[in-house]
């Protein structure tokens, strides 16, 4: 049933989707009567004009609704999980307190866990549950209200009105969030780029590129000869930090997540091992390149370095330039790995990480993406979370694994899917923009763009274009 568009003040101008779930077939048709549209009785109205002369009173204007109904909470959990599948949503949903099998508050609670944005109101005719039975319950929120039965056709009314216009609201203000992060961050980049230019006339004649930041190299040695060693040949294009105590180096890698760490492994006993083992199964550090460094009389340790996760073993007696030439192949390594990502690789965990232990934490990051791609709310803090992390965690990591941060993954897995869509199915570029996640299709066009070359109309596959 479809009742005058409401003035919604956001940009999308689909009526408005209500869910009445109440197992009375009388209550269905009462809020049928409530939300009908006025104009339906157009013919009436001039029938009073012609009959007495004056026109009929104006009713107060109503909004334009779809109605969708179900007869119990698991039909209405049903029907919301079916809509959000097929990406439509509910603004807001009446349920009935009191319902056979499972009751109102039950169904409430599933449902917000499909869909948390709803707007729900609870319809009863009794004290069933007090203020603080509902807070116990559900946990403080602002998206439940109480309607007392029988309500005030008035009352249902308002309470559309508001909540609905609430939900674009909420919707609205994402979408500026999100225009607002993009316009800082292209903002930012051009100010750097103009920074490097300002820069570039300062620096040597046989310097094309602006000098980058010198990768951070982490030693862990209890021997002065060997610190003094490795810092001499490293010190020219590296930041060499050496710490002594094993204990304390495992935290001082999380606090400094340094580009490669050198493990000297007679530190005491066996401790230079058991810190590349503990280095590696930890979420922080695992990504990072690890070279066990061992006295030459003790070659036997080779093996056991590698099994411990050791990217490569060197002798104490090394020659400094076979030191750097290891130290250079394993950063670039790490760097054309990183590259993959930039270069429009497909996100295969697998290949973006050198290890199980990166490439499960890639793989569950991904999916979690990819499970909320829907959900315009979803954002870094919410992956965090996620994947059980701090916020600082999760940026060091990503950073340090594909040279990205949360936020850029989540817009390009986004974008990914997107133009997989575009490519592999029928739907029209709107439906694909509220699908993968964003609010705006003049947005998600010029997202698309900067990420493909092209706008979404223009993009097709080769092989999708390709008659034979």
């Amino acid at each position: 049933m479809s009742i005058t568009p409401s003035d919604i003040p956001f940009d999308d101008h689909r009526p408005p989707r209500i869910l009445i779930i109440d197992d009375n077939p009388s209550i269905h048709r009462d809020f049928e009567l409530v939300f009908l549209d006025e104009s339906e009785n157009a013919a009436l109205d001039a029938d009073d004009q012609r009959i007495y002369g004056a026109p009929a009173p104006v009713a107060a204007q109503k909004g334009a609704y779809i109605l969708e109904h179900a007869h119990s909470g698991l039909e209405g959990i049903a029907r919301v999980t079916q809509d959000k599948a097929a990406h439509r949503y509910f603004q807001m949903a009446f349920v009935d307190i009191r319902m056979p099998g499972m009751d109102g508050l039950e169904t409430i609670e599933r449902i917000w866990r499909i869909d948390p944005k709803i707007q729900v109101v609870i319809c009863t005719a009794y004290a069933d549950y007090s203020q603080e039975d509902l807070t116990d319950r559900l946990g403080h929120t602002d998206k439940l209200l109480l309607l007392k039965k029988p309500f005030d056709s008035i009352e249902v009314t308002q309470l559309a009105r508001t909540l609905t216009e609430k939900w674009y609201l909420a919707r609205q203000a994402a979408l500026k969030l999100e225009q607002m992060e993009l316009l800082v961050s292209q903002r930012t980049q051009r100010l750097m780029e103009l920074q490097a230019d300002a820069a570039a006339p300062a620096a040597p004649r046989d310097q094309d590129q602006p000098e980058e930041r010198l990768p951070v190299i982490l030693l862990v040695a209890g021997s002065a000869d060997l610190t003094r060693q490795v810092c001499a040949a490293l010190e020219k294009d590296h930041q060499t930090t050496a710490v002594a105590d094993p204990a304390a180096a495992l935290e001082r890698a999380r606090e400094l997540v340094p580009d490669l760490i050198l493990i000297d492994v007679a530190l005491s006993g066996l401790e230079g091992l058991a810190l590349c083992r503990s280095l590696k199964a930890d979420l922080v550090t695992s990504h990072i390149p690890v070279i066990v460094l061992s006295a030459a009389e003790t070659a036997d340790y080779q093996l056991p370095a590698l099994d411990a996760g050791a990217d490569d073993y060197l002798p104490h007696a090394l020659n400094p330039a076979t030191l750097k030439a290891r130290v250079a192949t394993l950063l670039e390594s790490r760097r054309q790995l990183r590259s993959r990502f930039h270069e429009g690789a497909a996100l295969q965990p697998r290949e973006l990480a050198l290890n199980p232990t990166d490439a499960r934490f890639l793989q569950r990051t991904i999916a979690v993406v990819e499970q909320n791609l829907s959900d315009f709310e979803f954002d870094v803090d919410a992956l965090a979370r996620s994947v059980a992390v701090s916020r600082r965690q999760l940026f060091r990591k990503l950073k340090a694994l594909i040279d990205t941060t949360p936020k850029a993954l989540i817009r390009s897995v986004r974008l990914k899917r997107a133009a997989q869509l575009l490519a592999e199915s029928r739907m029209t570029v709107t439906e694909i923009t509220f699908a993968v996640g964003f609010l705006d299709v003049k947005h998600f066009r010029a997202l698309f763009k900067d990420e493909f070359g092209v706008l979404p109309s223009e993009y097709i596959k080769p092989e999708a274009s390709d008659p034979s």
